[in-house]
């Protein structure tokens, strides 16, 4: 059964110009992102909407990910921040405020997107995967809703193209949905080792405590 795939402004405004033709094997890049795809690279921009279709947040960085468990979130615009997942904690660092939280990553895995996406298995066993009419899009969309219920996001429909995902809107339990355009990603190449870890600045003000 298909989801009807209705487009609001908002949408409109964080997906961009597209092309009028689909292209066919969607189904097939998204396996393989989730069963073969080890490390991920991409600049990112990103808006959230709120319940009521209004312009809450709009954002802009850089994301990696290494499978299993690790990724880094980096926030570069408007306001500075981090979020690094080390495989064991997720680690957020407020740059402005100077400060950090952590917390073990069995309680964290909703601090970021990109949480949903760090174990390296098949899509049907994390997911419930649905096809979305997308008319008018140059890209495939499934929305995936997550079989576990302790996510924050309730739904993450993701954009595919020949080239693998392209862009991912999240609904989460308050109503609101956040929209990721990747750009340039690059999947399955080296990234170095030290990313994936974080120490506190000196002085910051540490909230919780690692495992």
């Amino acid at each position: 059964m298909k989801i009807s795939f209705t487009k609001t402004l908002a949408v409109v405004v964080a997906m961009g110009l597209m092309s009028t033709s689909a292209w066919a094997g969607g189904r097939e890049k998204l396996d393989e992102f989730f069963t073969k795809v080890t490390t991920m690279q991409s600049a990112f921009t990103q808006q959230v909407v709120d319940d009521k279709g209004a312009l809450r947040q709009s954002s802009s960085g850089n994301v990696f990910l290494s499978r299993p468990g690790k990724f880094r979130w980096e926030y570069a615009a408007p306001d500075k921040h981090e979020i690094v997942a080390d495989g064991k904690n997720v680690w957020i660092y407020d740059v402005e405020l100077d400060q950090v939280t952590v917390k073990p990553m069995t309680q964290a895995l909703s601090s970021a997107p990109v949480g949903m996406l760090t174990q390296k298995q098949p899509v049907d066993k994390q997911f419930n995967v649905q096809e979305m009419e997308a008319e008018g899009s140059a890209l495939e969309w499934f929305r995936l809703t997550p079989k576990k219920k302790d996510s924050d996001f309730t739904s993450m429909d993701l954009g595919i193209s020949a080239t693998g995902v392209e862009e991912m809107i999240l609904g989460d339990k308050f109503g609101q949905q956040t929209y990721i355009k990747f750009q340039g990603l690059r999947t399955d190449i080296n990234i170095d080792a030290s990313r994936f870890n974080f120490t506190p600045p000196k002085g910051a003000d540490v909230i919780g405590k690692a495992s």
